[in-house]
Parts: structure tokens; C-alpha cells; sequence
């Protein structure tokens, strides 16, 4: 029955019993939704909630849900009573398999033969118990219940030892018939450990099909259970190896105790370096370095010279240490004069040797050392799928190009993005989108950067990978700095878990420079500068001297300025200059030149803030570029030269807008009304403000794509669509899909020569 069907059958039953009728729609619907329109189960429900004089409002609907099945369970077994003996089994057996279950494979299981299966299957159906599941085959139809509630009535009838044994001979026939794997697997799960190897094997083949098409969990689900089969003594080993790779992908919390006993229960070997790989990386990801590289120098012992690959996949993981531990000299001994002897052999283009490229250039890019660059693009190149460990050694390799402002980061990190979508990595994919907002925040397209951020947030959340937490939350943080959402950039701080004061060890430089910025911008200078100190402290801990990554000088230079110590301001932001120029990619050295300028004496300020303006003008550094048009236009003004100054701060206002930097049209237009100038008309509108995100969402709008689809092409979340949609709308002047087709329809008329 319809909705409307059933809401009238309700209203009538409540009438017939004396109760007062039903008025509120979400009572009534709640009745339909909690027995499918059925009219016989309707009649029950209503029955029940009559007799437990419950009144027809809105309060009352938990009871409806609560009577339901209760309800729904009474007229199961008084029309189970009435029907030929038959039909009992062949429900358990429908009930077992499921709906959608195979008749000839119900009767089976049933212990019918077919024709008298078909008779009671009919019998069922007239009863309005089961119905023809669609699609289905005409001469070997497939059944299922009315509504998942009868099914559940059925189901909990059955005893523990029956449904066991049901189970198991379902797994079995299936199997026979030669049913997709996991279709067995799903049976094998509600059987009881018996010791059988073939169960083992099922399951583990199961959960092989399950990761092929990117389900970890699903295939720790089965793997767990061939655990507790138990499996063969000698194959407990690969077991638990495969079960925590797999909870890897999804939860490293999760994974170490498997990887763990795994590990001690494996004699020296290849296979126990590609244990250790595994387990220190789950290790790394909750922050436990100092377990991890333990895991890992063992690992070395039990390789030789020629496993050359394995060499490289742990080298690079033990010269990773330095860079998220930078506050503990114990663990960096050694392993820094490490990294100088590594780089001299010639590059591998194996993915172990890649992955030592990576690290060895995040640490050249930590330093500002420019040779970073050509070997994260060497390592990064056309790279094919690796390992899962690698992503932590990958990530430096996209620090080096991301801070170089190199324009093909981006396709690496789309690819990583995919990848770990595919392969339904929760762990990939936040260190993808990590690093992916981070490109974004860069380049000042702040949608696209909060959008990544957000959906690594919400996965961090239910993961156990807190190591993310120490880059993830201050980029976020930054974006919201920049849009000018203090209290939320506050808040996303804080969901770092990093106290105030932070500790002396760990990935501590990026919160604390975040931390400093959002206090200077709060009013609170004194705390902000010694907050940009500490996270200079942090990071020179790290070696870390590239304003690139963390630009602490120039932070402490703003501080001292507001602070009155104009020549400790400008000792700081010249010796940044200096080192930006080293590094020489152009938004740091555009920022570096920018501030310099702004706390310059005299013409200097000008000269320098000319520079920044032309070192960014061509660099994909937008937001900076913005900034620097704005400075270089209020320093103009404050000399006379007013022409040029307004159209400078109106390029710069046309950008900022154009991006969502509120903060920045602010400033800009504070300093047009300060000069007195009428900045020109900003429609930040048309096909050409989109940014990159929402052109790819539009063309897959235009062409029909829900947004479901579209969210599945793109591997986003379908709150992230409905978010970039809702920015094209008023971007394009449109309410509606049906509006925007046809604006696509009068662009490509347009476009059309005559």
C-alpha cells in the first residue's frame, strides 16, 4: 500500500477500536515505514498499540517502532499455525539464505522436494508472508518476506543449534552451486568455531575477494572469524599477517595486536621485514615512534644485502623518524648521517627505492635544501602502485613539491586520493587529503582546501590515526584563519589534543605556528610571539629552516612589530627573506618579501613589495599573490601614487573575493575608503569564478549525474557535492538543476560560430 493508502487503513483501524484517530503525519508515516504498507501487519500494529492505549502524536512514535515487531511476531506465528506443515521449514530455510534466496536451493536446505516447495512458497505468498523477489526468473523464481520485520520474527524462532547447522549447509550448497564467495563467507560468520580447515579457507578467500574490491573491513570481518576457527597451526602466521594488513587500511589501533603476534610468532625472514614494514607503520600512525623504529632497525638484522628492495622500504621508514620526532636526540642518533650516505647511491626506480627518495627529499626540503624538488619528482613520476606502508614515506616526497609550489602535485595526490578509494584505505585516504588540502591552502582555493580537510577530519574521527592530527588540524585551521572563521580555527586547534603548553617532542611545529598566528589575530601578541618561538624551537629541532614549511620568523617579526620592537621585527623577517630566497619558490619568497616590505623604512618598503608582486604575479599562489597586491597598493597610496594603487587593490579585491577571504576584502576595502576610492563593481560570477572542484562537479551535473554519482566519481562525500553545488548556483545566478542545464545549453549556443 501507498502512504497515503496507509494512512487512511490506520486512521480507519483506530476509529473501528473506539482510540482517538491518528492527525499527525509522522505518526502515521511511522506506521507505514514500520510494516511496509502491509495491510495485514497495518491491522495488527494498530491492534497493538489500541490495546496498549497509546495516542496517535508525534511523542508516541518510539512505540510504534517498539509495538512493531512484537506486533508483527503475533501474526507470524498465528499464520505460521494455519498453513501446511510445509511452509515452517521452508521459512527458516528462506529466513536463513535470505532474501533473494534460490527456491531450489530453499528446498534443499529445507529438506522439501521442489514441487512441494513451490506449494508451500505459494501457500506463503497468499498468506502474505513472502512475495517474489524482483528481478526474478520465471521457471526458478527467488522469495523473500513482505518486510524485514517478518523475516526477523521467523529468524529468532529458529534455535542456536538449528540455525548453526542451517547455516553451515547453506555455505555448503552455495558453494556447490558455485555462489559468489562471500555469499558463502556470510554464512560461514553465523556457524560456531568447529576446527574445520575448510571454513578457514572459505573465509580467507572471501576476505582475498573482499579487499579486491576495496572492503578491508568486510575482509577483517572474515578473517577474524577463520581465526577463531581455529585455522591450521601452520597457517595462523599468514593469518594474522593478512588480518592485520587488512584492519590496517581502516583502523591501526585495531591491527597492531594482530601485527604483533604475527611478528613474534615469525622466525627470521623476508616475510617478518614485511611484518615489521606493517607494524611499525600502525605503530608511527598512533604516535608510538619510538616502538616503531625499534620494530624497524630489528627488521634490518634479518635481512642481507641482497634484498634490496626491503632495504630501501626500511630505510626509508627508520630516516622518517627524524621528522615526527624532531624534540627526542635519542631516536634521531645515527640516523641523520644516515641520509647524507643514502643519498649519494644512484636512485632505484623500484617502489622501495622511491620511497627513500621521498624521505630523503622531505628532509632536504625540512632544510631548504632546492635539490628536494628534482628528487620528489623523480620519486613521484608516473609511480605505480605500492605497498600500503609507503604512504607515510610518500607524503615527503608531496611536502618537497607542495612547498615548491610545483603545478603536478596535485595529479599525484588525485591519484593517491583514487587509489585509496579504491582499495577502501581510510588510512591512505587521509594522508592523502591531507596533503591534498594542504596543496589547496597554498594555491588560496579555500573551498577545495576545507572541503579535503573536513572529509579527513570526519575520517580521522573514526580511525585511530592521531599522527594526522598534528598536520591535519592546523591546515584546516589556516583556511578558516583565511575566511576569517576565528572561533572555528579555535576549535579545530583544539581537536588537535595538543595541550598549551605543547610538549617538547613531537610533530609539534605546525600546530604551534597555527596557534601563533590565530593569537595574534585574537589580540593576545605577547602569548602569539612566544608561541611562533616555540614553533621555531619545534622545528629547528627537525632541522627544519625552510620558511616554505613553516614560515615562524615572519610570524614573530608581525608580532614584534605590533609589540613596538620595529628593529627586532626587521632582523627577524630579513633573516627569513634569506632563507626564502635560497629555497626560492615564489610564495615563500613572495610572503617573505611582502612582510619585509610592510615593516620596511622609508622607499624600502616599496622596492620589496614591488618584488613580491612580481615574483607571485605567474605562480599558481593566488591568496599570496593577493596579499601582495594589496600591500604594494596600500604602500602606493600612502606615497601618492593613487591611479596605480586603485587598480592594484581592486586586482587584489577581485581575487580575495573571488576565493572567500573575507578577512582580506576587509582590508582591502578599509584601505579604498581610506584613500577615498570607489572600488570598481565585483561579480565574482560566470563559468570563469569556479573553482577546480566545482567545474568538475558542474560538468557531471550538466551531464545528469546525481549527486551520489557524482560524489562516487569524484571520491568525495555527498555533503562535499552538495556543498560545491551550492556554491556554482550562486556563482552562475541559478536555483535549480533544471536552470543550470539550461544555462549550459545557452553557453554552448553561444559558443557556436555562426
Amino acid at each position: 500500500m501507498s502512504a497515503e493508502a496507509s494512512a487512511s487503513l490506520v486512521i480507519s483501524e483506530f476509529a473501528k477500536s473506539g482510540s482517538p484517530e491518528p492527525e499527525d503525519d509522522g505518526f502515521l508515516s511511522a506506521c507505514w515505514s514500520a510494516t511496509g504498507g502491509n495491510p495485514l501487519l497495518l491491522k495488527e500494529l494498530t491492534e497493538a498499540l489500541a490495546a496498549e492505549h497509546v495516542e496517535p502524536t508525534a511523542e508516541h512514535i518510539p512505540q510504534v517502532y517498539a509495538l512493531g515487531p512484537r506486533a508483527i511476531a503475533r501474526r507470524v506465528a498465528l499464520w505460521m499455525r494455519r498453513l501446511p506443515h510445509s511452509c515452517g521449514p521452508l521459512t527458516c530455510a528462506i529466513a536463513v539464505l535470505g532474501d533473494g534466496a534460490d527456491l531450489s536451493c530453499a528446498a534443499e536446505l529445507a529438506g522439501l522436494d521442489r514441487d512441494e516447495a513451490l506449494q508451500a512458497a505459494k501457500s506463503l505468498e497468499h498468506a502474505q508472508i513472502l512475495h517474489t523477489a524482483v528481478p526474478s526468473d520465471a521457471m526458478n523464481p527467488r522469495w523473500g518476506f513482505v518486510h524485514p520485520l517478518v523475516r526477523t520474527a521467523v529468524y529468532e524462532e529458529i534455535t542456536p543449534v538449528d540455525c548453526h547447522r542451517a547455516h553451515r549447509t547453506a555455505a555448503h550448497l552455495l558453494r556447490d552451486s558455485e555462489a559468489e564467495i562471500e555469499k558463502v563467507a556470510l554464512h560461514l560468520l553465523r556457524t560456531l568455531p568447529s576446527g574445520d580447515a575448510e571454513t578457514v579457507t572459505l573465509l580467507w578467500s572471501a576476505a582475498r575477494s573482499a579487499l579486491a574490491r576495496g572492503s578491508p573491513g568486510t575482509a577483517a570481518k572474515y578473517l577474524r572469524r577463520a581465526l577463531a576457527e581455529p585455522p591450521p597451526t601452520g597457517d595462523r602466521l599468514d593469518l594474522l599477517f593478512a588480518l592485520g594488513s587488512a584492519m590496517r587500511r581502516v583502523d591501526s589501533a585495531a591491527a597492531v595486536p594482530y601485527l604483533t603476534e604475527a611478528h613474534e610468532l615469525a622466525g627470521p625472514s623476508r616475510q617478518r621485514v614485511e611484518i615489521a614494514l606493517a607494524l611499525g607503520d600502525a605503530l608511527l600512525a598512533l604516535r608510538r615512534a619510538e616502538e616503531a623504529l625499534a620494530i624497524w632497525q630489528q627488521g634490518l638484522n634479518d635481512t642481507t644485502p641482497q634484498d634490496t628492495e626491503l632495504l630501501y622500504r626500511l630505510n626509508a621508514c627508520i630516516l622518517s623518524i627524524p621528522l615526527y620526532e624532531p624534540g627526542r636526540p635519542d631516536l634521531r642518533k645515527d640516523i641523520l648521517g644516515r641520509v647524507a650516505a643514502l643519498r649519494s647511491p644512484k636512485p632505484s626506480e623500484s617502489m622501495g627505492g622511491r620511497y627513500l627518495d621521498c624521505v630523503i627529499a622531505g628532509h632536504d626540503a625540512i632544510i631548504g635544501d632546492p635539490r628536494a624538488v628534482v628528487r620528489a619528482q623523480r620519486a613521484l613520476r608516473d609511480a605505480p602502485t605500492g605497498p600500503p606502508d609507503g604512504q607515510m614515506s610518500l607524503s615527503f616526497g608531496w611536502l618537497a613539491l607542495i612547498s615548491a609550489d610545483r603545478r603536478e602535485v596535485l595529479g599525484s595526490l588525485d591519484a593517491a586520493v583514487e587509489q585509496a578509494h579504491r582499495q577502501g584505505s581510510v588510512n591512505d585516504l587521509t594522508g592523502a587529503l591531507v596533503y591534498r588540502a594542504m596543496a589547496w591552502l597554498y594555491r588560496g582555493y579555500l573551498d577545495e582546501a576545507a572541503a579535503d580537510a573536513s572529509d579527513a577530519m570526519h575520517a580521522v574521527d573514526t580511525s585511530s590515526l592521531d599522527l594526522r592530527r598534528l598536520v591535519l588540524g592546523p591546515v584546516q585551521a589556516e583556511v578558516q584563519i583565511e575566511q576569517g572563521a576565528l572561533s572555528r580555527a579555535q576549535a579545530t586547534l583544539e581537536w588537535t589534543g595538543v595541550p598549551d603548553p605543547a610538549p617538547l617532542t613531537g610533530l609539534m611545529y605546525y600546530v604551534l605556528y597555527s596557534r601563533a598566528h590565530l593569537l595574534r589575530l585574537q589580540g593576545r601578541t605577547t602569548e602569539a610571539l612566544n608561541t611562533a618561538l616555540a614553533a621555531g624551537t619545534s622545528f629547528s629541532a627537525a632541522g627544519g629552516d625552510n620558511p616554505a614549511i613553516v614560515p615562524w620568523r615572519s610570524e614573530a617579526a608581525l608580532c614584534l612589530h605590533l609589540l613596538g620592537r620595529d628593529e627586532d621585527a626587521r632582523t627577524m623577517a630579513d633573516s627569513e627573506l634569506r632563507l626564502a630566497r635560497y629555497w626560492s619558490a615564489p610564495r615563500a619568497l613572495g610572503r617573505a618579501l611582502r612582510i619585509a616590505g610592510t615593516l620596511g623604512e622609508g622607499d624600502a618598503d616599496v622596492g620589496l613589495l614591488r618584488q613580491a608582486v612580481t615574483r607571485l604575479k605567474d605562480s599558481p599562489a593566488r591568496l599570496e599573490y593577493a596579499k601582495a597586491l594589496a600591500d604594494y597598493g596600500a604602500a602606493l597610496r600612502r606615497h601618492g601614487v593613487r591611479s596605480q594603487a586603485r587598480t592594484l587593490l581592486s586586482d587584489a579585491l577581485d581575487i580575495a573575493e573571488a576565493r572567500g577571504a573575507a578577512p582580506l576584502v576587509q582590508q582591502i576595502k578599509d584601505e579604498l575608503h581610506v584613500a577615498g576610492i570607489r572600488p570598481r563593481r565585483h561579480a565574482v560570477t560566470g563559468l570563469q569564478s569556479l573553482t577546480p572542484s566545482e567545474q568538475r562537479v558542474y560538468d557531471l551535473a550538466i551531464a545528469g549525474h546525481t549527486n551520489r554519482e557524482i560524489a562516487q566519481q569524484l571520491f568525495v562525500t555527498a555533503k562535499t557535492v552538495e556543498v560545491h553545488l551550492s556554491s556554482v548556483y550562486r556563482k552562475l545566478g541559478v536555483t535549480s538543476r533544471r536552470q543550470l542545464g539550461g544555462l549550459s545549453e545557452r553557453t554552448h549556443s553561444a559558443d557556436e560560430p555562426e
